[in-house]
């Protein structure tokens, strides 16, 4: 049964899982996402592991900033939830921005960190994508709705293919009922976070043992990006799902099994030998 927690930071977390004993994952989503975004990989997960969703920073139910912050605080907002968890280490999985945060807290707190899993995301934001990021900023500033928001960014978020399909439509809609929508200065001030992060340089200092996952179609995150990950972790996995940015969505069952084999206590042993 799902349970929720706060930090003494304030910084929201769903629990799922045995509550003592078992090993820990903390999932981390990306930017306009939450904690719920792992719904369908935290039950699967939770089967083996202790798993905390987290809620960033002016996301879900974590409160927003009043001035700007850098993806290291969020990093060490995930400190501080695994400080009032209780949890000495665990594994990280990180989606796109969150997958740009777990990079920093690999970094920042090597020893929190036992192993890493990096999805749709990148060291540094490529320049297409920087371009389109920088635009859909400006576009928000200047009053854009938050559903005229979600039809710019929608393309690049799913495959061809999967938005080709009719049995897509509901992933296409715009979702008028949500709750606790975010806001629009916590979704720019996590944008501004990304943008201003830059990794490449320091990929050689990330010594957790390391999978990556692309979609195969991913226009946000492309291949270009995760190769560059692999290429700068020493030791890494790279793995390529079927499927654009929202490969988890795409294609559940191949992103939640090469997560749960790389996390087996099988798969480290012959990680560690």
């Amino acid at each position: 049964m799902p349970r929720s927690f706060t930090s003494r930071k304030g910084i929201h977390w769903i629990e799922e899982g045995p509550a003592v004993g078992a090993p820990v994952v903390v999932l981390i989503h990306g930017l306009g996402g939450e904690a719920q975004f792992w719904a369908v990989e935290q039950k699967a997960l939770a089967a083996s592991f202790r798993v905390l969703a987290v809620d960033l920073r002016g996301s879900g139910r974590s409160p927003g900033a009043s001035a700007a912050f850098s993806i290291e605080d969020l990093a060490d907002d995930i400190i501080s939830v695994l400080d009032d968890a209780n949890v000495a280490s665990a594994h990280v999985v990180g989606f796109s921005m969150g997958g740009v945060v777990a990079q920093a807290l690999a970094l920042a707190a090597p020893d929190r960190v036992e192993r890493l899993v990096l999805a749709a995301t990148f060291a540094a934001t490529n320049p297409q994508a920087r371009l389109f990021l920088e635009a859909i900023g400006w576009v928000y500033r200047d009053g854009a709705s938050a559903k005229q928001l979600y039809g710019l960014v929608l393309p690049w978020l799913f495959s061809m293919t999967f938005l080709s399909d009719p049995r897509s439509l509901p992933y296409v809609a715009y979702p008028e009922d949500q709750e606790g929508e975010q806001s629009r200065e916590d979704w720019l001030r996590l944008l501004d976070a990304l943008l201003a992060f830059d990794g490449r340089e320091r990929l050689s200092g990330i010594d957790a043992p390391t999978l990556i996952i692309c979609g195969d179609e991913d226009c946000l995150a492309p291949l270009a990006g995760a190769k560059e990950l692999a290429e700068g972790i020493e030791g890494s996995l790279l793995r390529i799902v079927t499927g654009g940015h929202l490969m988890n969505i795409e294609s559940p069952d191949e992103f939640v099994g090469h997560i749960e084999a790389f996390l087996s206590p099988d798969a480290c042993q012959a990680l560690i030998t």
